[in-house]
């Protein structure tokens, strides 16, 4: 089942076979015990959630607290891509995630929109309106989300769309959550890229204030992922569960 190549082994042919198979074994173990359970109205098992982090922050923690009393849940949170590769490497059952782009190996299922935003903290020193265009984003210090981020795919796609390239903006950091950013935006004269429903508590506090870009819609959606044909009942009950929420 292994190859030894000094210090490390990869799985022969047989050994990947092997793998397919019991994962595939597993899959059906868990439908069958979600089937038998569900001829008495019961929902029972476990269900390994991977959520983007602005999903995992912002939208998930009230629908987890009413379903966890279901059944057994696990999260694993990271950004998009890194979600996306826990789903292909069967490590989750069910994942959420915020990106445009889309593998053609998962199904996606849209189930929220949402938006992001460009702020700045009230009384910034930056000389900044209420509305800027696309192009003062060149000479704006900007703090931004983390390559592999759902939030940064979008910034870029609505650069692009009037011709101006990440590369050329002024990023004083990449950060790894949404949460950094706003700390980071406290101490620091910059601008920010977030979502929306992330600085909800930040703009009624008057302490961030949201500058409208002129022209540049930045809309997205979160979206169910899920590997194509390996749909276990637990996932679709969940799913349904969120979008009735």
């Amino acid at each position: 089942l292994f190859d030894r190549q000094g210090s490390k082994i990869s799985l022969t042919e047989a050994g990947k076979l092997l793998l397919e198979h019991c994962g595939r074994i597993l899959e059906d173990y868990k439908r069958l015990e979600y089937e038998m359970h569900l001829l008495h109205n019961e929902y029972t098992g476990e269900l390994r959630l991977g959520a983007s982090t602005t999903i995992a922050q912002y939208v998930l923690p009230p629908l987890l607290a009413s379903f966890i009393k279901k059944l057994n849940l696990s999260l694993m949170n990271g950004n998009s891509r890194e979600i996306e590769a826990a789903l292909q490497e069967h490590r989750i059952d069910l994942g959420l995630v915020e990106g445009v782009f889309r593998l053609p190996n998962l199904k996606y299922t849209t189930f929220l929109e949402d938006e992001l935003v460009a702020v700045i903290r009230t009384g910034s020193k930056l000389q900044v309106g209420e509305e800027i265009t696309p192009e003062e984003l060149l000479h704006i210090p900007l703090v931004l989300r983390e390559r592999g981020s759902g939030t940064l795919d979008v910034f870029e796609r609505a650069l692009l769309q009037h011709n101006i390239k990440l590369s050329s903006l002024q990023v004083l950091m990449y950060l790894g959550s949404t949460e950094s950013i706003k700390l980071f935006l406290e101490h620091t004269d910059c601008m920010g890229i977030v979502s929306i429903r992330s600085i909800t508590r930040e703009l009624y506090a008057g302490q961030l204030r949201v500058v409208e870009i002129k022209d540049m819609a930045m809309l997205r959606e979160f979206s169910f992922a899920q590997p194509q044909g390996q749909e276990s009942g637990l996932s679709q009950v969940f799913m349904q569960f969120a979008t009735h929420h």
